[in-house]
């Protein structure tokens, strides 16, 4: 069977998320690649030129002291991308990215994948919980290498590697283990010792085999449970389906797509000299179109530009708050008016529920409010008051709500009127 047969880039866990849109304009420029054993795909201070998906290989992030010693700081795998300095912003990284089992992934130029990043779509907010999950590992990391023993740090590295690849066998040595781990060998052998002998692996020529992996699972640490806790938590979050604007085409890569669907045409060739001489005068008047139209594109997105940033202005610096409720009611924006009067942080939105504010005795009334307006889909307007918070007190508002279109938003206009009532 032909390699490119066996993988498909939906195996990647973060490029499976894409919605078909954010895909498909990633498709044509994925690349199918063999990675091996030891293979460095980039060294400490060199400039990022692919980003890696993971589909069945592993690949560590190694920080390597000046004496030559190495400490495995996390893995990736099919869960995520090689990459993150990119996502965050970067050209290049400080550690040293070696693939630890060998097998396929997917690469991307570097440029391509700054571009979606930089229209604030699902990549980028993948790319960031995916950071997050990591962020957590190297994080749990540090804590089970000064604190657990070897045993439980070798059944940690096991289950976390073996959930990365299929099946149930890494090949890899107990040397490489120990310089992952940061561990002497002598260590690795006894522990890797100890499960084989209670029959919880199987080892044999640099390969380990699992047998029984819910004993393994009971013998790790919990640092083991906490990480894969968190990589699950992240992946379930629902996306934000509204994006800030409409995904703008890639000038990297419009060439490649505009081949493809060439190749894929099946226009005639032209066959008599006059049909040439026509299908040139055709191809230069369109190509003249074609640069008008570019020019007239190129107006329509600095004019859309100028108005977006103009909308952000008047709703950020509003006297009056804004918000937008997902269906649990969780705040998923709010303008400056609004964070003011609730006392936190714009970019803490998400963190709360916009009941929590409300004053106890006011907060049935508030939840059949808004129940009423998810479900009526017709504006509504309440009386309502906010609990007293460490900068102010209570706080009397009237709430103006509406859904969205899809019915799965709800759109408040709140309006300080304590003024009013004391007058």
């Amino acid at each position: 069977m032909p390699f490119t047969l066996i993988f498909s880039p939906k195996q990647n866990r973060i490029l499976g998320a894409l919605a078909t849109n954010d895909y498909a304009r990633l498709q044509n420029d994925l690349e199918l690649v063999h990675l091996n054993l030891g293979q460095v795909l980039y060294e400490s201070g060199t400039p990022l030129g692919y980003v890696y998906f993971p589909i069945s290989c592993i690949v560590s992030l190694i920080f390597t002291t000046r004496k030559g010693a190495t400490a495995e700081l996390a893995i990736t795998g099919n869960d995520g991308l090689v990459g993150i300095p990119l996502v965050l912003g970067g050209d290049t990284t400080t550690h040293r990215f070696t693939v630890q089992s060998s097998g396929a992934a997917y690469r991307i130029k570097a440029e391509t994948v700054r571009w979606e990043l930089e229209q604030g779509g699902e990549l980028q907010h993948l790319a960031l919980r995916y950071i997050q999950a990591l962020m957590t590992q190297m994080a749990q990391s540090i804590v089970c290498n000064r604190h657990h023993p070897v045993d439980q740090q070798v059944c940690r590295w096991l289950l976390l590697s073996l959930d990365l690849i299929p099946g149930n066998q890494l090949n890899m040595t107990q040397e490489l283990i120990a310089n992952m781990l940061g561990v002497r060998r002598e260590a690795v052998t006894e522990a890797a010792g100890k499960l084989q002998t209670a029959g919880l692996i199987e080892y044999s020529r640099g390969r380990i085999k699992v047998l029984d992996r819910p004993a393994l699972e009971a013998r790790a640490c919990e640092c083991y449970a906490t990480v894969k806790t968190e990589y699950e938590r992240i992946f379930q979050i629902a996306s934000d389906p509204r994006s800030p604007h409409r995904p703008r085409p890639n000038p990297a890569s419009l060439r490649q797509r505009a081949e493809t669907r060439l190749a894929q045409s099946t226009t005639p060739e032209p066959q008599s000299v006059w049909d040439k001489a026509q299908l040139l005068h055709e191809l230069q008047v369109h190509q003249i179109e074609l640069e008008m139209h570019n020019e007239e594109l190129r107006h329509a997105y600095e004019e859309s530009d100028n108005l977006r940033e103009r909308y952000a202005d008047i709703y950020n610096f509003a006297p009056i708050g804004y918000f937008t409720l997902d269906p649990l009611g969780v705040i998923m924006e709010l303008n400056l008016a609004g964070a003011v009067l609730l006392g936190i942080k714009g970019s803490e939105k998400s963190r709360y529920r916009f009941a929590t504010f409300i004053q106890p005795s006011y907060l049935a009334a508030f939840n059949r409010f808004i129940e009423e307006v998810q479900h009526t889909k017709k504006k509504s307007r309440c009386e309502t008051l906010l609990s007293a918070s460490t900068h102010r007190p209570e706080v009397s508002v009237r709430i103006e709500a509406v859904p969205d279109e899809a019915g799965g938003e709800c759109r408040m206009v709140v309006i300080d009127t304590s003024a009013y009532v004391q007058d």
